[in-house]
């Protein structure tokens, strides 16, 4: 096969698959009714999450979250009627930051980078040793970037971890 073929291949599976990604705002707004579509963000879907009587399903998953941004969306959480207005705005710039990221970069080019960056910092901690001065999440190039544009605190000292000096990988 012809060098340019493998190129297109490459490139549809890297910024096509973010279509796929839309499998889960879609499902979660027509099925199970968890999420509402409240417009776009430039040119990414904008899904917030519910705000029921009863949690949603996954609602255990967002307890720490204020949103997500996947590749052509983001879902975010707001509390219609709480005074947190300027959280909100601030989350849906952060979450939009990552949702260009995630443009830019394609698929593969995200997740290699972003999981990447954090496989370093936890290595490169683990092996210096406490105490541990970078964070495997707040540390990585896109979630520092994405607070820089939404005029949060980029640099996160350890002793304001959401888990504490000892915590690098708080994903489980």
């Amino acid at each position: 096969m012809e060098w340019y073929w493998w190129l297109i291949i490459a490139a549809a599976i890297n910024w096509g698959g973010l279509l796929l990604l839309y499998v889960y705002p879609l499902a979660m707004t027509w099925l199970w009714k968890d999420f509402v579509f409240e417009g776009f963000y430039g040119p990414f879907g904008k899904f917030r999450l519910a705000n029921t009587d009863l949690e949603p399903w996954h609602a255990a998953r967002w307890r720490d979250w204020g949103g997500v941004g996947l590749g052509l969306f983001m879902c975010y959480r707001d509390r219609p009627g709480a005074q947190d207005d300027a959280w909100v705005a601030r989350t849906i710039v952060h979450e939009g930051t990552h949702c260009w990221q995630w443009l830019i970069l394609g698929l593969v080019g995200f997740f290699l980078s972003y999981f990447g960056h954090a496989a370093i910092i936890f290595v490169t901690q683990k092996l210096k040793g406490k105490p541990y001065t970078k964070h495997a999440y707040l540390d990585i190039w896109a979630e520092r970037m994405a607070r820089k544009r939404a005029g949060q605190l980029v640099d996160i000292p350890p002793d304001q971890w959401m888990r504490g000096p000892d915590d690098l990988w708080p994903w489980w």
